[in-house]
């Protein structure tokens, strides 16, 4: 290659570096504009920005020196018959037991719990009741209620509560045609996600069932909403009579462990060949105790409440 043509080659090469430079600047500034103009969050944070920022703060749960009851991690735990079991602070705010709490499944009696807090929302107490036939041939036959016997509605609650008389559920529930709906009602009111009831007494029925949590709700709102239901479920044994005085009905209270166990203020039973025994209880340190399904309700619940003592420490 002579002189000349080197000369001209050397030339357009640095006129063709100069360019590319000058193109690439201006790109990069156009870009750099843009890029404050629409998104302003990736501009770098003002020093006043830096200062008021706040990390998030980092918390971790664990077990508070202040917070009692503490776990006792060196009780065993208990091991229960029961298809499904609880034990819950009245307020809900602490679980110190639970097995199969949500699941669905036949409860038995404790189905009037529900049928107690439609009563009291929507009946006269001292109204006056006739028992038809149909609920004295309803299977269960416990209250040693009459055909055509003239009752108040006080006195079938109380046989229904205490003796957990089908024929007084029943006897109350068809004293109106929407009773039913109105049990299921109250329980979505009460956010009762699986529960659902076909009858007042708790005979098994396809749809009739319930949960151990969904129990401890519905016996929660009853006894403290309603302070005649407390007082009933505390009475171990009593006599009612009917209207007019001439049919006696002596009742005791199928709950076997009242007066039995100190900690037991009041509970419900339950029975049926498909739900097995069913119990809730509220004891004097404001904690519920539900057992489902279990061989020996009694017998479990009692053996939740003592290993209670020994599984949470209590006292400081």
């Amino acid at each position: 290659m002579d002189n000349s043509k080197q000369f001209y080659f050397k030339m357009s090469l640095i006129l063709a570096v100069a360019f590319f430079i000058w193109i690439f600047g201006s790109s990069k500034k156009e870009f750099s504009a843009l890029k404050a103009e629409k998104s302003p969050e990736w501009q770098p944070k003002t020093p006043a920005a830096l200062t008021n920022f706040v990390p998030p703060a980092f918390v971790v749960f664990k077990d508070s020196e202040n917070i009692l009851p503490k776990r006792n991690w060196s009780a065993p735990f208990l091991e229960l018959g029961a298809q499904a079991a609880l034990a819950i602070k009245t307020d809900g705010s602490r679980v110190y037991y639970n097995k199969n709490i949500e699941t669905r499944r036949s409860v038995a009696s404790l189905t009037k719990l529900m049928t107690a807090v439609i009563v009291l929302e929507n009946y006269n107490l001292d109204e006056i009741i006739e028992i038809p036939l149909s609920a004295i041939r309803r299977e269960g036959v416990r209250g040693d209620l009459k055909p055509d016997e003239l009752i108040t509605v006080r006195s079938l609650l109380s046989i229904m509560l205490i003796d957990s008389s089908n024929d007084a559920a029943f006897a109350l529930a068809k004293k109106r045609a929407d009773f039913i709906s109105l049990m299921n009602k109250k329980a979505k009111e009460l956010g009762l996600a699986n529960t659902h009831f076909s009858n007042s007494d708790g005979l098994d029925e396809p749809g009739n069932y319930s949960s151990a949590l969904d129990i401890k709700k519905i016996f929660s709102y009853l006894v403290n909403t309603y302070p005649e239901a407390f007082e009933i479920l505390k009475i171990k044994n009593m006599v009612v009579y009917s209207a007019d005085g001439k049919i006696e009905h002596r009742l005791k209270n199928t709950n076997e462990l009242l007066g039995k166990v100190d900690e037991v203020e009041v509970g419900k039973t339950g029975y049926t060949d498909e739900a097995g025994g069913s119990l809730i209880l509220l004891t004097k340190n404001n904690i519920i105790t539900v057992v489902l399904g279990s061989p020996d309700r009694f017998s479990e619940s009692e053996k939740l409440i003592q290993w209670l003592k020994s599984a949470y420490i209590w006292e400081k």
